[in-house]
């Protein structure tokens, strides 16, 4: 039961601040989304993009990027984030006057996975990618 538990706490860290780190990105470039058009404010606060946001309003959107690309006036930004899996194990200890008992044990790996991408034109949104994460599975 310890792994629902970590899995949890790692999704509600994930989610759970997404409005505030909003707020907080918000407040650290209030100049730059002051200046953002009305509609763009809104998905901003939604953590949504549109077609044609500044480097700023997806900044404050989505946060920093892990990674980031450019090819002339082209510029990527890469978004990535752990997901976690667990694995079960089975081993039977055998060996002189040893009879081997299964048992079972359970390890919890985690990944790097691409889960955005941006993918700017002279500075303004041209396309963007979101993967959900996958559904969580119940690990008992």
């Amino acid at each position: 039961m310890r792994h629902p538990a970590l899995i949890l706490l790692a999704v509600l860290l994930a989610s759970g601040c997404a409005t505030n780190s909003i707020a907080r990105r918000k407040q650290e470039r209030l100049d730059a989304y002051s200046n953002l058009p009305a509609s763009h404010q809104v998905a901003v606060e939604q953590g949504r993009l549109l077609e044609g946001m500044t480097t700023n309003a997806v900044y404050i959107a989505w946060g920093k990027p892990s990674e980031t690309s450019s090819e002339g006036t082209t510029i990527k930004w890469l978004y990535h984030e752990k997901e976690y899996e667990e694995q079960k194990h089975t081993t039977i200890a055998v060996g002189p006057r040893v009879y081997g008992i299964p048992e079972e044990t359970r390890t919890l790996y985690s990944r790097s996975v691409l889960r955005k991408s941006v993918t700017f034109d002279q500075g303004l949104v041209r396309e963007w990618t979101w993967t959900p994460p996958r559904q969580s599975q119940d690990f008992r």
